[in-house]
């Protein structure tokens, strides 16, 4: 059974300011690309999108990521479908989800 999940009262804010993340850092290997921080209740969802890149990377300081929150970086960050993305997990623990066209970060 398919499990539908109701995005409208599980929101991450975006953060991208606030200096949570280093965003200039990450900006240095990604000149011309926009990066978006989002976080709620400890995941914390970087988004990197270009002509050619459109990844989120997805960690939990706190615990495990959850599935509904992969769900949600797929479909309302990167504006994608699960069918056509690829997931990875690092060894770390972070998750990395691009668009099939951007395989960059998958390997």
């Amino acid at each position: 059974m398919a499990i539908i999940y109701q995005f409208s009262k599980r929101t991450f804010r975006d953060i991208t300011n606030e200096g949570v993340v280093d965003v200039d850092k990450v900006t240095a290997d990604f000149i011309g690309s926009v990066i978006k921080v989002y976080e709620r209740k400890g995941t914390i969802i970087v988004h990197i999108k270009d002509k050619k890149v459109n990844h989120a990377s997805i960690s939990n300081t706190n615990g495990q990521v959850k599935e509904w929150e992969i769900k949600y970086a797929i479909e309302q960050v990167l504006e994608s479908e699960i069918k056509d993305v690829l997931v990875h997990v690092s060894r770390t623990g972070v998750i990395h989800v691009c668009t099939k066209e951007d395989n960059t970060f998958i390997k």
